[in-house]
């Protein structure tokens, strides 16, 4: 079976780590908890590492197999389908979020006009196409990108400090309106639940757990930062703002001879959105094999578009909808898969003492 390393892991990891945090959800926590998001922040991504680490646990004591057979060996077949089910479910609703954010930057920012059907049109055939070729060939694009990316969000950076920025104003959220943002804000979190889908296809070997981590931490930071320089930035006016790491080069989009610098972030932007969307849709993928066993990729693909078409287009249908459905309803989907589940597979991840013998005796 063909593999990824340790390092397209953590790329997968950095690239989870940013979906839907970087645009809209600054703006959405500040209404809450004002500049003080950024501890609830700091508390979501340290459960998100706990995330991680039972996911590394899970890798090193199961090296081989798929998730399914974990679930099933442990749980039984009936209750491990509905773990993936529900799985399907969420990583169906994170790629039509991070569409829906995608688009409305790019239709506000880029296009200034109605293009719904040209994004649709350009966008799902790439994405399709990434998922049937397979997770090797698009974490490879992913390691070709990866730094690209990185100087395209540390230039982002760089140039908000060319505008007016000050210290962000703290403690003054009580601890109610925090749990009210994390609350709003839990759906974005939860990605790191890709690599528990891929674990089969994830070659991590000893004392390569570090690099895995590594990337992580260094997505945190980017958060963080665009994070805390957004609201350097704009203080009292963050709310208005739902592109934080596009807004950050406002002011500043005319620098000298260069000419307009807010063209890095719309690429740095679309590049990021492309992966995202290519991760999430794999993992979407391969929960559908995993529930339909008899089943292809390609027929999970066309399920895809279908149900992305008619739950999008005619149930959602604006981006507002999205937004709410995401941070008043969706929550309730992320607590199950994003901290209900990873505790169960903790405690999966421990081998009883009859598998131990088994393995000894092979």
């Amino acid at each position: 079976m063909k593999t990824i390393s340790a390092r397209q892991t953590g790329i997968i990891v950095f690239l989870t780590i940013l979906a839907n945090k970087i645009l809209v959800l600054p703006s959405i926590l500040y209404k809450n908890s004002k500049a003080d998001s950024i501890f609830v922040m700091l508390a979501l991504f340290f459960i998100e590492f706990l995330i991680l680490l039972v996911f590394l646990k899970l890798k090193k004591n199961y090296p081989n197999q798929t998730f399914l057979s974990i679930l099933q060996k442990k749980l039984g077949k009936i209750i491990a389908k509905t773990i993936i089910f529900v799985f399907l479910v969420f990583f169906l609703f994170k790629t039509m979020l991070t569409y829906s954010v995608l688009f409305v930057y790019l239709k506000d920012l880029v296009y200034q006009d109605e293009f719904g059907f040209l994004a649709l049109i350009c966008l799902i055939p790439v994405i399709n196409h990434a998922t049937i070729i397979g997770l090797r060939s698009m974490s490879r694009t992913f390691e070709m990108f990866y730094y690209l990316v990185v100087v395209g969000i540390v230039f982002c950076l760089a140039i908000a400090f060319f505008t007016d920025i000050s210290t962000p104003i703290l403690f003054v959220s009580p601890v109610s309106s925090l749990f009210a943002s994390a609350w709003q804000g839990l759906f974005a979190f939860g990605d790191y639940l890709v690599l528990f889908i891929f674990i089969d296809r994830i070659t991590i070997k000893k004392g390569e757990a570090k690099k895995v981590m590594l990337f992580a931490l260094v997505g945190v930071i980017f958060v963080l930062a665009i994070f805390t320089i957004f609201y350097s930035k704009y203080q009292l006016t963050s709310f208005m703002h739902n592109n934080a790491l596009a807004d950050l080069l406002v002011f500043s989009v005319q620098f000298n001879a260069i000419g307009r610098l807010d063209i890095i972030a719309m690429l740095t932007i679309m590049t990021l959105g492309l992966f995202q969307l290519e991760i999430f849709l794999t993992a979407f993928c391969d929960c559908f094999v995993m529930v339909f066993s008899k089943l292809s990729i390609k027929y999970a693909t066309a399920v895809f578009d279908i149900l992305f078409l008619v739950i999008y287009l005619v149930l959602i249908a604006k981006y507002e909808v999205m937004i709410s459905l995401a941070t008043s309803i969706l929550p309730y989907l992320a607590i199950v898969a994003s901290y209900l589940l990873p505790i169960l597979f903790y405690a999966l991840s421990f081998k009883h003492k009859r598998e131990v013998k088994d393995e000894e005796n092979h």
